[in-house]
């Protein structure tokens, strides 16, 4: 008896979907921990002096600088003792500088870590005073309040 190849049927599998379940609760897992075992850092702060003598100086009328000391490597920010609006470079700050003169503030406030050469805050304070006009700037160090 010949056999008749020509009308057989494949059996077809009604089971062609990959269940991924188990690789979802993988990678969960895996996210729980790297989450749980990660070290989250805290934002970097300038450390500077504290004061001997002095007085306050308004933030509002007041351009203020950072100068952070990076493994050693100094770094401009154009804030107010954090890291945002930067690292710049010197001719930044103479622009950040004539943009506050005019929105009227006359004071430059340098705040620089302790363990930065004072040459480096000479050097960003005279690109702070590369300005286009004639402007009077007052030039101010910051430094931490004096613990009563």
């Amino acid at each position: 008896m010949p056999a008749n190849f020509s009308k057989s049927k494949r059996v077809e599998s009604d089971d062609d979907d990959l269940d991924i379940t188990p690789m979802i609760d993988v990678t969960f897992l895996l996210l729980i921990f790297f989450m749980v075992t990660s070290n989250m850092k805290k934002a970097a702060t300038v450390h500077i002096p504290p004061a001997r003598h002095g007085q306050g100086i308004a933030l509002s009328k007041s351009t203020v600088l950072t100068i952070f000391n990076t493994d050693g490597d100094p770094e401009i920010y154009l804030s107010d003792g954090t890291k945002e609006n930067g690292p710049v470079t010197p001719e930044e700050v103479t622009a950040y500088v004539n943009e506050g003169i005019s929105e009227g503030k006359m004071n430059v406030i340098i705040k620089a870590d302790s363990e930065l050469p004072s040459g480096y805050v000479e050097e960003v304070a005279r690109a702070a005073n590369n300005t286009e006009n004639e402007a009077e700037l007052k030039f101010y160090v910051g430094v931490m309040d004096k613990d009563n």
